[in-house]
């Protein structure tokens, strides 16, 4: 059952971020309105973590058992404890709301390689927003969105925050209540093995998904090359490594016609309508329940009451004091210092095994580098709790529980290859000739990776360590496993113990929320504060001389 659910969890989840993500990805690529208010706000959900999201998602859908922010505004009642469809439906929509910004960026990245002068003369045949979607753009990045879809699906099968905070398991299903076993709405196979993790049984079974899990994400990995392999070999369209002469010249573009639409083939004015304006709507939504949550977490943070819903404009007894409360009387501050260590410690040993990594990958071929990465990407799945667990049961058999370097390991060869691809697709990209100008300079292959490459690949090397201090910042799963210690918990943990599960009792959300607001200042500024830097590079400084 718990199988089942997972799969269905996770198509529906995934599907959802993909069928947002698309349109929306065209969108802000056409319309400078939108991208001005929709590039923030993806950027502050992206930058929020999830376990600050996910219980504010819990506090204004279920709020005080169904009486919620939600339906003070709809009307319509959600109760997560006692509906499976409403635990079911809501964990994974909300689990596609924190995925959708990175499939967005991701596409729109995509979107804007294509080719400019294609658009340009679709425009010019009568092509509108729904044709150019789906008839021009689309089938020239069938590789772009089949990663995506990948990555989401296995993002989604790994997922063990969301449901675990927001439902903890969901409302159990009479089929899943057995003599050993209690299996609800959203009882992931996750979640399923962190209770049989917390109820001490044999890590086995565990370890046996795990290796299972990481098989078949290898195996689909390279699946997807091959089949991203063929659509290129298949594809109509000039690439730049088949371009005649030795420099590479690209050949003059043809005018590129769209299909008349007495073919059907291309969507019209109706079809256009519909897309923009549902689209449109969809963005409406996400700016509406960003504003939503804000107001909540402030009207949270600002209260003496810590009740489960709002009730009132101004927070009720209004007070500044909780933030006192929260990092004096309850000594977060620790819990801070804790996470901005770790997170540190991840984001330098990233930057500093990245770059010689990817400065090797950037000489070897495509096919190499794709082999590479299907390694890489079973390794990184192992992010989920199936593989936690048996790394704890080894850790604790080694005798090295009790400290950072088991969560610093987890971390690290999660952030690894989204470091490691993107600097050498940087790497690949630099100019041939600087290495044959250094080699007549009598550089030899160390003195020109730290030389040459180096500088220039400095602002990809910042850009990785910040992901992967953002990655370390934000995660909770990790530390939730390895660390016991009170004095060594980080925020992530230590911010879920004011609230707990859905069933918990006596939650702080005044506190929680003071404390939310603190950490999401924190990372805001250390984003804002190296954001500039990443800008830069040795090869701008040169331009600008």
């Amino acid at each position: 059952m718990a199988a089942g659910i997972t799969v269905a969890w996770s198509l529906l989840s995934a599907g959802v971020t993909l069928l947002v993500a698309y349109p929306l990805a065209n969108l802000l690529l056409g319309s400078r309105t939108a991208y001005a208010v929709a590039f923030p706000l993806l950027v502050a959900m992206w930058a929020v973590p999830v376990y600050i999201g996910a219980p504010l998602w819990r506090f204004a859908l279920h709020g005080a058992a169904g009486d919620s922010v939600w339906r003070a505004l709809t009307g319509i009642e959600v109760n997560l404890m006692r509906s499976p469809t409403a635990a079911f439906l809501s964990s994974a929509l909300v689990a596609a709301w924190f995925r959708l910004p990175q499939a967005v960026f991701i596409l729109l990245a995509a979107l804007g390689r294509s080719r400019k002068g294609i658009d340009d003369a679709a425009r010019l045949d009568g092509a509108g927003p729904a044709a150019l979607a789906f008839s021009i753009r689309l089938p020239a990045m069938t590789g772009a969105v089949g990663a995506v879809a990948a990555l989401e699906l296995v993002s989604a099968f790994k997922e063990f925050t969301v449901p675990f905070l927001m439902t903890a398991g969901g409302p159990p299903l009479r089929a899943g209540i057995t003599d050993r076993t209690v299996v609800g709405a959203t009882t992931t196979l996750e979640l399923y093995l962190y209770d049989m993790f917390s109820g001490y049984a044999d890590s086995g079974k565990v370890s046996a998904y795990a290796v299972v899990l990481s098989i078949t994400v290898a195996a689909v990995t390279a699946a997807g090359f091959g089949v991203r392999a063929a659509l290129k070999r298949r594809s109509p369209l000039p690439r730049r490594d088949d371009a005649p002469g030795p420099l590479k010249e690209r050949p003059p573009r043809r005018a590129v016609r769209t299909p008349r639409r007495a073919t059907g083939r291309v969507p019209g004015r109706v079809a256009d309508a519909a897309f923009r304006g549902s689209t449109w709507l969809v963005l409406g939504f996400l700016v509406a329940a960003g504003a939503v949550l804000g107001f909540c977490l402030l009207w949270m943070a600002f209260s003496d009451l810590s009740i489960a819903f709002v009730d009132s404009i101004v927070p009720r007894f209004f007070t500044a004091d909780n933030f006192r409360r929260a990092f004096v009387d309850d000594g977060l501050w620790r819990a801070l210092l804790n996470t901005l260590y770790v997170s540190a410690l991840t984001a330098a040993l990233v930057g500093l095994g990245a770059f010689p990594a990817a400065a090797w990958l950037a000489d070897r071929s495509r096919a190499e580098a794709a082999a590479f990465f299907v390694v890489l990407q079973a390794l990184s799945s192992a992010g989920g709790v199936h593989s936690l667990i048996p790394l704890y049961d080894l850790w604790r058999r080694l005798g090295l529980l009790g400290g950072y370097a088991p969560v610093v390991l987890v971390y690290l060869y999660h952030s690894m290859p989204v470091a490691l691809f993107a600097l050498a697709e940087f790497m690949r990209d630099q100019p041939p000739s600087f290495r044959d100008e250094a080699r007549l300079e009598g550089l030899g292959p160390i003195g020109y990776m730290l030389r040459v490459q180096l500088p220039l690949a400095l602002p990809a090397v910042g850009a990785a360590a910040m992901v992967a201090f953002l990655s370390a910042w934000n995660g909770f799963m990790a530390p939730l496993v390895f660390l016991d210690d009170d004095a060594k918990y980080t925020i992530a943990v230590r911010l879920h113990a004011y609230v707990g599960s859905i069933a918990s009792g006596s939650p702080k959300w005044n506190r929680f929320a003071a404390a939310s607001i603190v950490n999401i200042m924190i990372v805001g500024a250390l984003f804002r504060r190296f954001k500039k830097p990443l800008a830069t590079s040795a090869l701008s400084d040169q331009a600008d001389d």
